[in-house]
C-alpha cells in the first residue's frame, strides 16, 4: 500500500493499537485514508485520538523515509550544490541579523544602566 503510483509521490502508512488503527497519507504527508477497526469504539475518546496520532506520525514518518531527496531538490529546480549555497546565505544572513539584535540590546542595557 505504501507503494507510489505512476507519477505520484511517495505516500505512508501507519498502524497503531495493534492494528485497529491504520491511515495512509499522501504525497502531500496529509491524512487520506483511515480505518478504524469496530473494536476501536470501545476506547476512550483520548486514547483513540493518541492511538490515531500515532499511526498518522508513523504514517508521516514512513513517507519521510521513501522520499528521494535528490529527486525532490530537482523538482524544485535545485540541484544540491545550489541547496546548500542557499542554506550557507540563510545562515549568513541570520548571523548578520543576530549580531545587529545582540549589539541593540547592548545599547539598550548600556543606556539603562546611565539611567
Amino acid at each position: 500500500m505504501a507503494a507510489t503510483s505512476e507519477g505520484d509521490g511517495p505516500t505512508g502508512t501507519g498502524e497503531a493499537a495493534g492494528g485497529l488503527v491504520s491511515v495512509l497519507v499522501d504525497e502531500d504527508g496529509l491524512l487520506a485514508r483511515l480505518r478504524l477497526d469496530p473494536r476501536t469504539m470501545r476506547l476512550g475518546s483520548h486514547e483513540l485520538a493518541d492511538h490515531i496520532v500515532a499511526a498518522v506520525r508513523t504514517a508521516q514518518r514512513d513517507r519521510l523515509e521513501r522520499m528521494d531527496e535528490p529527486a525532490a531538490l530537482a523538482e524544485e529546480g535545485l540541484d544540491a550544490q545550489e541547496f546548500i549555497r542557499r542554506l550557507d546565505d540563510m545562515e549568513a544572513q541570520a548571523a548578520q541579523d543576530f549580531a545587529r539584535l545582540t549589539s541593540s540590546l547592548d545599547e539598550t542595557l548600556r543606556r539603562l544602566e546611565e539611567r
